[in-house]
C-alpha cells in the first residue's frame, strides 16, 4: 500500500488531479488551480527521478497552460512523454498521459483524449494499483460517453444497468472495494450520466441519487475533520445538475407526447400528459436550483453558468418569464469569467440561440427556422465571440458550428452573400477535424437553401445531395451517438431529405412547382427523377427508423436487389407517398419499370384530419349503422384512382405501400372505390422501406411455430388490459392447421420461458396472441407477458439473437392484439419497424385492439390459406378478410390486421 501512496501523492502534485473528473464531464472543463499545485511540485520535488529535460518540458507546459496557450502546452507535454520509455511503468508517464487526456477532452478532441486515457489505464494496470485504476476507468468512460459509445462507458463503469449489480472489475466495484469514497461518487455520477445519455432515465436517477448520497457523506466527513476542500459540495452540485437534466429529458418526452395528443384533439390525454410534464419540470427546477446554490457557495463560475443556461428554457416552459430573464442575464454576465474550453464555445452558441428563439424550446440550433423576436444584435455578438473563442483554442469543431450558426443568422437577415461566405468557412473548418461530418451536412444543407433562394436550382440540388450523402455515411454514428438528437430529428435531419425530394419532384412535374390543384397523374414524368426521389425517401426512412430505435439497433439495408419482390411478372405495384406541408406526392411503381406521380392538393394538416377521422370510424366496432364508405372513397381517390388504368393493364394483384407520415396509421385494405373494398381486388402489404424487406419466400415445409397466449387481465405500470376471452379459440384454430406447435399460455408465458423455448428449438413462426402496444418511443412499444411483464421488442430481439437455436431470421411474427395510438404516425412507425427490430422477415399485426373473437376466426383462416392453400402472406390474409366481408363483418373487425414486411 505504501507504493500506491507514494505514486498517488506524486500524481496529485503534478499538474492535474483526479477530483475534477466527474465535474469535467458534467459541469464543464476547469483545470485552473490544480496546475498551480503541479507547477510547485515540478519545481520543488526532491525525490523526482525524471530526466531534467522531461522535468523542464513538463514545467514549461504548465506555464503555457496557465497562459492559455493550450496547443503549445500539449506540444511540450507530448515531447516530454516521448522521452519516457513506454515499456517501463512510470508515475510521471502516467501523469503526463492524464494531463494530455484531460486537456484534449477540454478542447473537444475526444478521440485523441481517449487514446491517452487508454494508455493511462494500461499503465495503472501494469503498476497493479487498484484505486487509481478505478478512477482512470471512470474518466475513460466519460470520454466514451462523449463519443456516443454509451455501452462501452457503462461496461467500464459498472458492466450492468444497476449500480447494485456492478461487475468486479468495473470502476464502481473497484472504488467500493478500495473504500475510495471520492472515486465512488465520481464513478456513480459518470454512470448516471451515461445512462441518461442512453435514455435509461430511471436507472440514471438511481445512480445519481447514490452519487449524491456518497457526496453528502463526504461533506459530513469534511465537516467533522474541519476540512474545507469543497470537493463534496462540488460533487453534490454535479449530481444535482445531472438529475435536473434527467428530469428535463423526461419532461421533454411528455411534451412530445402532448404534441401528438393535441394533433388528434385528445384533450383528456393531453391534460394528463401536461400535468406529468410539469411535475418532471418542477423536479428539474428543484435539482438545478440546489445545484446552483452549491456552485455559488463554492464560487464555481463554470458550474453556475452551466446551470443558468439550463434554467432559461425550463423557466420558459413553466411560464415564469421573469425567472427566465434573470437566468439569461446571469448567464450573459458570467460568460466572460467562464474557463476557456470547447464546452464554453458550445454554451455560447446555446445562449445565442436562446436569445434568438425567445420561446419554450431548448434552443438546439434549429436551422429549419428563423428567429422572430428581438435580441438579434446580442445573438450576433455572442456568435462572433464563439468564433473567436474557438479560433483561440484551435477548436475546429466548435469553430465550424459557430461559423455556420452565424451564417444562419445572416441567412435569416436576408444577407445571402455574407451567409454564403460564412457557410463555406464552416465547411472548411468541419473538414479539418475527425468529427467534422456531424456538422458538415448542416452546412451543405445551408448551402442548398441559400442557392435555392437565389434560384440556382441545379446547384441547390447538388448541395442537398451532398448533405444527404454525408448523412448516409454517418447515419448510424450520428443517430446512435447523439441520443439528444432523438428530440430534434424533425428539425435538424428530416428537413434535409424532404427539401431535396421537393426539388427532385418539382423537376419531375414542372407544372406543379407552386401549389398544384390537379390530382391526376402527371403524364410522362421522368422515371429517373421519380426514382431519385424514391431513393431519397428510402434513405429518410432508414434514418427515421434509426432515430426511433436509437443506439439499441443498427439499421442495415439489404444489399440484394428487390427485383424478386416487385420485378416483371410479379404482379406487384408499389405505392409510395411523400408528405410535404402544402401537398403530398403519390408515386406508383409498376413491374414494367414505369412510374407515375399524382399529387394530393391538400395540406398535411388537412390530410391528418381526414385520415384520423377515417381511422376513428373504423375503430368503432359497435356502431350499429351501416358503414359509410365516404371517407374510404376519398382516400382511395388520393392514393389509388389516379393509377387505376395502368394497374389494370399490368394485371396487378398485390399493392405494397411505402407510406409517409399519418398515412402509415390506417389499413389500406379498407379503402373503397365506390363498389368494393380495396382488399376485394388487391392483396395489400405495408413496408417501412423496400430496402429493409427480405425477398425470400416462406418455406412451408419447415413451419415450426411457437404460440404465446394471454387470456387473463393484466396490468403494466398504470395501464390495465382486459382479458382476451377468445385466445384459447384462436390457439385451437391454429393448432388444427399447423402441426407440432408449442404453446406458452398465461402464467407459462414469461420472458424466462420464452428464452428457454427459443433456446431449445428453431422456430420459424412466433404467434403472440397477447396485448402489444406501439407508442411514440421505443420504451412505449412492448408486449405484455402472462405475468404482466413488459417485454420490449428491443429486449425480444436481444433475447432471440442470444439464445435462439435458429441461425436464420424469424420468418413470421404474428401480433394479433396490438394497439397504436390514433393519429400517431410515430407509433405507426414503430409497428412498421417491428419486423426489423424483432429480427423477423415479416409480421402480421393489428393497428388497434380488435374483438378477439374476430381475430381468432381470421387467424385460423389465415394459417389455413398460408399452409394448405400455398398462398403468400398478403394473399392468405386477403382471402381470410374477404371471407369475413362475405359473412357481413364490419371493416372494424377485419381491416386492422395488416402484413408488414415480406408479403410473399
Amino acid at each position: 500500500m505504501a507504493s500506491y501512496f507514494r505514486w498517488f501523492q506524486r500524481r496529485f502534485r503534478w499538474v492535474i488531479v483526479f477530483f475534477c473528473a466527474f465535474l469535467l464531464c458534467v459541469v464543464g472543463p476547469s483545470l485552473s488551480g490544480q496546475v498551480g499545485m503541479a507547477q510547485n511540485m515540478v519545481q520543488n520535488t526532491a525525490q523526482n527521478t525524471i530526466p531534467n529535460t522531461v522535468q523542464s518540458l513538463a514545467n514549461e507546459g504548465v506555464t503555457l497552460y496557465e497562459a492559455g496557450d493550450f496547443a503549445a502546452a500539449i506540444a511540450q507535454w507530448e515531447t516530454a512523454l516521448a522521452q519516457l520509455s513506454p515499456e517501463v511503468p512510470s508515475a510521471d508517464r502516467a501523469t503526463l498521459l492524464e494531463n494530455l487526456a484531460r486537456l484534449y477532452r477540454r478542447l473537444g478532441q475526444s478521440p485523441k483524449s481517449l487514446t491517452y486515457w487508454s494508455q493511462a489505464v494500461q499503465m495503472a494496470e501494469a503498476m497493479g494499483e487498484p484505486m487509481p485504476l478505478g478512477r482512470l476507468m471512470s474518466e475513460q468512460a466519460q470520454t466514451y460517453a462523449q463519443l456516443g459509445q454509451y455501452r462501452r462507458a457503462i461496461a467500464l463503469l459498472c458492466g450492468a444497468h444497476e449500480a447494485d449489480s456492478c461487475q468486479d472489475r468495473s470502476a464502481i466495484a473497484i472504488a467500493q472495494a478500495t473504500n475510495d469514497t471520492v472515486g465512488n461518487a465520481a464513478a456513480l455520477g459518470s454512470f448516471g450520466e451515461a445512462l441518461r445519455l442512453q435514455r435509461d432515465y430511471e436507472s440514471a436517477i438511481a445512480a445519481l441519487d447514490q452519487s449524491l448520497a456518497v457526496s453528502k457523506s463526504l461533506d459530513k466527513s469534511d465537516s467533522q475533520s474541519g476540512s474545507q476542500s469543497g470537493y463534496p459540495s462540488a460533487y453534490q452540485s454535479a449530481a444535482l445538475y445531472s438529475l435536473g437534466t434527467v428530469y428535463t429529458r423526461k419532461a421533454q418526452a411528455q411534451y412530445r407526447r402532448i404534441d401528438f395528443a393535441t394533433a388528434v384533439e385528445d384533450d383528456r390525454n393531453a391534460a394528463l400528459l401536461q400535468a406529468k410534464a410539469i411535475e418532471f419540470d418542477r423536479a428539474a427546477q428543484q435539482s438545478f436550483e440546489e445545484s446552483l446554490t452549491l456552485a455559488q457557495q463554492q464560487g464555481d463560475v463554470d458550474s453556475q453558468w452551466r446551470v443558468q443556461l439550463s434554467l432559461i428554457p425550463l423557466y420558459r416552459r413553466l411560464d415564469e418569464p421573469g425567472s427566465a430573464a434573470s437566468a439569461q442575464q446571469a448567464a450573459q454576465s458570467l460568460l466572460p469569467q467562464v474557463s476557456a474550453s470547447h464546452e464554453k464555445v458550445n454554451g455560447t452558441l446555446t445562449l445565442a440561440n436562446l436569445i434568438q428563439f425567445d420561446n419554450k424550446t431548448d434552443a438546439h440550433t434549429l436551422f429549419s427556422q428563423c428567429f422572430s423576436g428581438g435580441g438579434n444584435a446580442q445573438a450576433q455578438a455572442l456568435l462572433t465571440n464563439a468564433i473567436e473563442q474557438a479560433q483561440q483554442l484551435q477548436d475546429s469543431q466548435g469553430e465550424s458550428f459557430a461559423l455556420g450558426t452565424l451564417g444562419h443568422w445572416y441567412e435569416c437577415q436576408g444577407d445571402l452573400a455574407r451567409s454564403s461566405a460564412l457557410t463555406q468557412q464552416a465547411e472548411i473548418a468541419a473538414d479539418q477535424q475527425l468529427q467534422g461530418r456531424d456538422s458538415l451536412y448542416l452546412w451543405q444543407w445551408q448551402t442548398g437553401r441559400l442557392l435555392h433562394r437565389q434560384n440556382q436550382i441545379e446547384g441547390a440540388k447538388a448541395a442537398y445531395q451532398q448533405a444527404v450523402n454525408t448523412l448516409e455515411t454517418i447515419r448510424n454514428e450520428l443517430l446512435v451517438s447523439d441520443r439528444e438528437l432523438q428530440f430534434d430529428f424533425r428539425d435538424t435531419v428530416e428537413p434535409v431529405y424532404r427539401e431535396l425530394m421537393a426539388l427532385q419532384l418539382a423537376e419531375a412535374s414542372p407544372q406543379l412547382k407552386a401549389s398544384p390543384q390537379s390530382k391526376q397523374a402527371a403524364p410522362l414524368a421522368p422515371n429517373v427523377t421519380l426514382g431519385a426521389a424514391i431513393t431519397t425517401l428510402e434513405s429518410l426512412k432508414l434514418a427515421e427508423l434509426q432515430n426511433y430505435f436509437g443506439s439499441d439497433c443498427e439499421i442495415v439495408p439489404f444489399a440484394e436487389t428487390q427485383r424478386g419482390l416487385t420485378g416483371e411478372n410479379s404482379g406487384t405495384a408499389v405505392i409510395t407517398s411523400i408528405t410535404f406541408d402544402d401537398r403530398t406526392a403519390v408515386i406508383a411503381s409498376f413491374p414494367s419499370g414505369d412510374r407515375q406521380i399524382a399529387w394530393i392538393a391538400e395540406t398535411a394538416q388537412t390530410i391528418r384530419k381526414d385520415v384520423n377521422a377515417f381511422r376513428r370510424q373504423l375503430e368503432d366496432y359497435y356502431d350499429p349503422t351501416e358503414f359509410d364508405t365516404g371517407r374510404a372513397e376519398k382516400i382511395y381517390d388520393w392514393l389509388i384512382r389516379p393509377f387505376a388504368s395502368q394497374l389494370a393493364s399490368e394485371q396487378i394483384d398485390t399493392l405494397v405501400f411505402v407510406s409517409d407520415g399519418i398515412v402509415r396509421s390506417i389499413p389500406m385494405s379498407a379503402l373503397h372505390d365506390g363498389q368494393q373494398f380495396l382488399v376485394e381486388r388487391y392483396a395489400t402489404a405495408t413496408v417501412p422501406t423496400l430496402s429493409l424487406t427480405a425477398s425470400s419466400q416462406l418455406n412451408r415445409s419447415r413451419i415450426n411455430m411457437l404460440i404465446m397466449g394471454l387470456t387473463e387481465p393484466a396490468t403494466v405500470g398504470e395501464t390495465s388490459y382486459d382479458e382476451l376471452q377468445y385466445v384459447d379459440q384462436e390457439i385451437s384454430a391454429i393448432q388444427t392447421v399447423v402441426a407440432g406447435t408449442t404453446v406458452l399460455r398465461n402464467q407459462a408465458f414469461t420472458e424466462q420461458s420464452l428464452t428457454q423455448a427459443l433456446g431449445e428449438n428453431a422456430y420459424s413462426v412466433l404467434h403472440m396472441a397477447t396485448h402489444a402496444q406501439f407508442g411514440v418511443d421505443p420504451e412505449d412499444t412492448f408486449l405484455v407477458t402472462g405475468q404482466s411483464e413488459k417485454l420490449t421488442f428491443g429486449e425480444m430481439d436481444r433475447l432471440i439473437r442470444s439464445v435462439s437455436a435458429n441461425d436464420e431470421p424469424i420468418e413470421l411474427l404474428a401480433l394479433t392484439a396490438c394497439e397504436t395510438a390514433i393519429g400517431d404516425d410515430r407509433a405507426a412507425l414503430g409497428i412498421g419497424g417491428v419486423v426489423i427490430r424483432a429480427g423477423a422477415k415479416s409480421a402480421i399485426a393489428s393497428l388497434w385492439a380488435v374483438n378477439d373473437a374476430v381475430t381468432a376466426q381470421i387467424s385460423g383462416q389465415f394459417y389455413e390459406n398460408l399452409v394448405n392453400g400455398q398462398m403468400g402472406k398478403a394473399k392468405a390474409l386477403q382471402a381470410a378478410q374477404i371471407e369475413m366481408i362475405q359473412a357481413g363483418a364490419r371493416p372494424s373487425g377485419w381491416s386492422p390486421l395488416i402484413v408488414v414486411g415480406n408479403w410473399q
